[in-house]
């Protein structure tokens, strides 16, 4: 059985032709040593755990990996389920070739796992995943529990890949950067955007900021901003109640943005009221680039 490293770098060599080089844009190819290098001998190697490392230099992510450890277990247990379901039925949507897709903002992997499921249960056509993120920590964990996608440390800013190389985009929950979106989707590509709604974690919410400005939560300015770089192909509401078990808690907590900016005293709090039911609450958002 191949190790990690040596299945990733045989991996990212099958699909070269996908990457540039982030120093000078240059096309990249794979060699013995297992690195990636451009002819003008920028090269970046495969890392032991099964994934590559594409930034220029070194970046601290604000996400650790207790967080995404937390967020594995989260998804693992099938708490984002529904929605994968139903973006998986988005871009399966009578396809019969292969798909390329990029998880922009990967963190630790599960979406896009789970998303490949989908899809080989729906249909025969081949699927090719790459999960990008800013955070080592989040990709590590990738790398570790999926093997079979190309797995990269890499600045969205600064995407290391050619242009029009996707079919599909997909952005859960994750920061966007337009332009490189554009930039990378092929004549027909899709972008799929997946947002809080108003009601997600409302339970959660209340909990830590009870009678606080922070219980509201409104997306319309990231719709907005959607709807200035793509058109509208497709918007759904998924929302879906979900229950707990005691273990689940904890990590649930500590996985989501509403509890990073609370005091340790207010997530104990949180933690004491045993909650046994949230509410998972998502606005998916499909669009193709405006034509310009």
């Amino acid at each position: 059985m191949l190790k990690k490293i040596d299945a990733a770098a045989r991996l990212i060599g099958r699909h070269s032709s996908l990457f540039q080089c982030p120093v000078c844009g240059l096309a990249m190819e794979m060699n013995e040593n297992r690195t990636l290098l451009c002819r003008n001998r920028h090269g970046f190697d495969t890392a032991k755990p099964g994934y590559i490392s594409l930034l220029t230099k070194s970046v601290k992510s604000d996400y650790g990996k207790a967080m995404f450890e937390a967020r594995n277990l989260v998804c693992r247990s099938g708490f984002f389920h529904p929605l994968i379901g139903q973006i998986g039925k988005l871009i399966l949507n009578g396809r019969t070739e292969p798909v390329t897709v990029l998880d922009a903002g990967c963190g630790e992997g599960s979406p896009l796992a789970q998303l490949a499921d989908v899809w080989k249960r729906g249909t025969s056509a081949g699927f090719l995943g790459i999960g990008l993120d800013l955070s080592r920590e989040g990709v590590a964990i990738a790398a570790r529990e999926y093997a079979g996608f190309l797995w990269c440390v890499g600045d969205l800013a600064r995407s290391p890949f050619r242009d029009r190389s996707f079919d599909v985009i997909l952005n859960v929950l994750s920061a966007s950067n337009y332009g490189e979106f554009r930039r990378l989707l092929r004549k027909d590509g899709i972008l799929i955007k997946v947002i809080p709604g108003s009601g997600h974690l409302r339970q959660l919410r209340h909990a830590l900021y009870d009678r606080s400005p922070k219980q509201a939560y409104s997306n319309d300015k990231t719709r907005a901003l959607f709807l200035r770089h793509f058109d509208m192909l497709d918007e759904r509401q998924i929302r879906y109640d979900v229950a707990l078990q005691e273990e689940q808690l904890e990590p649930l907590v500590r996985m989501t943005p509403l509890s990073w900016g609370a005091r340790d005293e207010q997530i104990q709090r949180v933690l004491r009221l045993a909650i046994r039911e949230v509410t998972a609450d998502f606005t998916v958002l499909v669009g193709r680039a405006k034509v310009r």
